[in-house]
């Protein structure tokens, strides 16, 4: 519910029926997240969370993109998102807690380059800085 309104506010859902945001978003713990690619040895991506729509679009931060949830359940949600001349996605998150997920991302980016990653996250605490505005 939470999410939804922050949509309608902030005119996210411009040109889309905007419903409750999907269960598994709102479940997800805010704060520090980690995010580790499953397969490589690259060092992990961190990441402060103060909206979960960040995890949705972590190859089009900041972007303004239309969203459309494909798949809404209490512990997962697969949602694919357009960001007008910019690229697009489909992620799907599936929680094993608030605080541990699976994050599956792919499509292509605002430069045009394909990606196609799978991610483990973990919440290690709270944010060390405030939310951007």
């Amino acid at each position: 519910m939470i999410l939804a309104a922050f949509a309608a506010m902030a005119g996210l859902g411009a040109g889309v029926a905007v419903a409750a945001g999907p269960a598994a978003l709102d479940r997800l713990g805010m704060g520090q997240w980690q995010l580790h690619e499953i397969g490589s040895a690259d060092a992990p991506r961190q990441m402060c969370v103060h909206n979960p729509l960040q995890m949705v679009q972590l190859f089009h931060p900041g972007v303004q993109c239309a969203r459309f949830t494909i798949d809404d359940a209490p512990d997962h949600a697969t949602i694919h998102y357009t960001c007008q001349g910019r690229g697009y996605g489909r992620t799907t998150i599936t929680l094993e807690n608030p605080n541990l997920i699976r994050l599956d991302t792919q499509g292509i980016d605002p430069l045009g380059q394909p990606f196609d990653i799978v991610y483990e996250g973990r919440r290690t605490g709270v944010c060390t800085s405030p939310p951007v505005r």
